[in-house]
């Protein structure tokens, strides 16, 4: 165990349990693979507040009925290089991974793309499906509503908001992409929840409890309002943010978004927006990597402040923090360890692990 008291779990162990309990209430392999890898990768990445922590209420709407283990993904609109899909109520990693899928391929001829969402779930990290264009040689988008209403309107005092994540990740040379990947609150309400299973404090500008103060009560903090970064400009962003991702597609939005973990047994209809921009239509590909080399030298060789011996891109830490936790385990909270464990009991599902 760590000196956080965590326990050091083999990527393998996390992603063959996250299988056999996805595919026990009824996920097909291929999409359960799909979806576990997805998770997994948020945990490796040291972005535990989308990982394994959200399996179980994924799990437990599943078998409450308020989201479908089996979707049929279509598409209900489109151009050549615009489309409007159906998720069919499925879990929003499979949605968005066959969403991107469809935006990269009509960007394949090196047309801009996007495609926007309906009917899908909350679908993970946003940077997952923004470096899927990447990966091509592509500029790739990534937004997302929140699958929860959790921050009221600058000067108001009702939940109408959530967070709603968005990613934009760029090609580069660099054994990762250059990639933004926020939320726009000051703090994800993942890792609020993470504190709260935990029994940790929170800093006191992440949230504040029901009374509309600040807490450092990770429990009271989920009762409350997650705080915009930047003030009244981040409750903007993530208005923008949130209108993308569903008014294009028709997905919820304000007061018709549902409750990921209160109303389990309703479908969210949560929403994204995938787009992809081909590097190829503008330049080739290899001058602007050259570009990128320069410019990520420039900011690498930046004159340091004192006390700091590296500058990092975004993107970079979570990079490195995959290949850590790939040769040396992923850290997973002693609560939440338990909690798997229990989950997988009431479903006969192994968790090789020692608590």
């Amino acid at each position: 165990m760590t000196a956080e008291n965590s326990l050091l779990i083999p990527e393998s162990t996390l992603l063959q349990y996250s299988v056999n309990m996805l595919s026990r209430v009824g996920v097909p392999a291929d999409e359960a693979e799909l979806v576990a890898s997805n998770l997994i990768e948020a945990d490796l990445r040291g972005v535990a507040s989308h990982g394994i922590v959200r399996l179980p209420i994924y799990i437990k709407r599943i078998l409450d009925g308020g989201t479908n283990p089996t979707p049929k993904v279509n598409i209900v609109r489109q151009t050549r290089t615009t489309a409007v899909v159906d998720g069919d109520n499925g879990l929003g990693h499979f949605v968005g991974v066959k969403a991107m899928e469809i935006a990269i391929e009509k960007a394949a001829e090196g047309d801009v793309s996007f495609v926007a969402v309906r009917n899908s779930n909350h679908f993970g990290t946003a940077a997952y499906y923004a470096e899927m264009a990447a990966r091509k040689g592509m500029i790739g988008f990534s937004f997302t509503i929140g699958a929860i209403n959790h921050m009221a309107p600058w000067g108001g005092a009702e939940a109408m908001l959530g967070n709603n994540p968005f990613a934009i990740a760029f090609p580069s040379r660099e054994p990762f992409p250059v990639v933004l990947d926020m939320a726009c609150s000051v703090a994800a309400r993942g890792k609020i929840i993470v504190a709260a299973k935990e029994g940790k404090p929170i800093p006191s500008d992440w949230a504040t409890g029901p009374d509309g103060l600040p807490t450092t009560d990770a429990a009271e903090a989920l009762k409350g309002f997650v705080i915009p970064v930047g003030g009244p400009k981040g409750y903007a962003l993530t208005l923008t943010v949130g209108l993308l991702s569903t008014m294009l597609s028709g997905a919820a939005f304000g007061r018709d978004v549902g409750e990921l973990y209160e109303k389990t047994a309703d479908a969210q209809n949560s929403g994204h927006l995938f787009g992809v921009l081909p590097v190829s239509s503008f330049d080739d590909l290899e001058s602007y990597l050259d570009r990128m080399d320069r410019a990520i030298a420039d900011l690498r060789n930046a004159k340091k402040a004192t006390g700091v011996d590296r500058i990092y891109m975004p993107g970079e830490r979570e990079y490195l923090a995959l290949i850590k936790h790939r040769e040396n385990g992923v850290p997973i909270g002693p609560a939440l360890a338990r909690e798997l464990a229990e989950l997988g009991r009431k479903h006969d599902v192994d968790f090789e692990v020692s608590l």
